[in-house]
């Protein structure tokens, strides 16, 4: 298991930058993608890892039906999530889109060593293996089956009910306290929000999404770093000065409570503050909920 998130010394004040060679092959791209996953748990995680599945890119085109369009869970300016199937198990195969730049590569080299610490959590997802086979590695999570928080607390056709709503709540909470505390670099995920909170079969939350996870070196109380994550959710003073603190984490998990009270989106949080500076948070009724509860 990878015990810590340490940056040595001499590098703390230096941004971790990667090289990138050229690789047009699929074997190029493994031995590329499996030097800098190595490169960068060894040097993260003083070298303590666990080891996980290293799929083929063949086992992943037939596991996702060669990323037909149907299994398509989710898409955004980076990557696309497939719902697939492998050895009779369900599961979800993150794939960056061909356009993607290296930065992106970075994320995704830097999403591998954070959730492969985190995995051993139950309310953070699974992260099974990857493959190496790929431009920017193809990583595969377990499934949720019940998609993210955000279809049941803002699309009006579900709803879970305030017994389901407050497990949600409480367990997604563990799962930040974890991140902050499970190392001697207080990690910061930087992209927590409603959406990045998955649901399996059973209701059970698992965070998710950690490619912007950033730790504080030792020794210091914040990191400077680019701003990045959803309108709504970034707190403020991250905003304006691209400071991150485990504060900026707590804002955005704050964010979630509000979506979970009221019934809408954080994204509008900011305009429908009135000349006072008070909230809409306050009008229960605007969030239209009903008195029927599904779950």
């Amino acid at each position: 298991m990878l015990s810590c998130f340490r940056v040595p010394r001499e590098r703390q004040s230096q941004a971790v930058e990667f090289r990138f060679p050229r690789a047009q092959t699929e074997e190029g791209f493994y031995l590329e993608n499996g030097g800098l996953v190595l490169e960068h748990i060894i040097t993260s995680f003083d070298g303590k890892y666990s080891p996980f599945r290293i799929f083929s890119k063949r086992e992943l085109d037939k596991a996702t039906n060669e990323y037909h369009v149907n299994g398509i869970l989710h898409e955004d300016f980076k990557h696309s999530l497939y719902r697939g199937t492998f050895d009779g198990r369900e599961i979800c195969v993150k794939k960056f889109l061909a356009t993607s730049s290296r930065i992106h590569k970075t994320w995704c080299i830097n999403e591998v060593a954070v959730v492969s610490q985190m995995s051993k959590h139950k309310n953070v997802l699974k992260l099974l293996g990857c493959c190496l086979e790929t431009e920017i590695p193809t990583l595969v999570y377990e499934f949720a089956r019940n998609g993210s928080l955000s279809d049941h607390i803002l699309d009006g056709r579900r709803r879970l009910s305030w017994k389901s709503r407050l497990s949600v709540a409480s367990e997604a909470a563990h799962a930040v306290a974890y991140l902050h505390n499970v190392t001697p670099d207080l990690i910061i995920h930087r992209d927590i929000n409603s959406r990045n909170i998955l649901l399996d079969g059973n209701f059970v939350p698992k965070l998710f999404e950690f490619g912007f996870s950033v730790p504080i070196p030792l020794g210091e109380k914040h990191v400077d770093a680019e701003i990045v994550g959803d309108v709504g959710f970034i707190a403020p003073e991250s905003l304006s000065t691209g400071r991150f603190t485990e504060k900026s984490d707590v804002y955005s998990f704050g964010a979630i409570l509000f979506e979970i009270l009221t019934g809408k989106s954080a994204r509008n949080m900011v305009p429908e503050l009135n000349c006072r500076g008070e909230s809409s948070i306050s009008n229960a009724k605007s969030g239209n909920w009903t008195e029927r509860e599904k779950y």
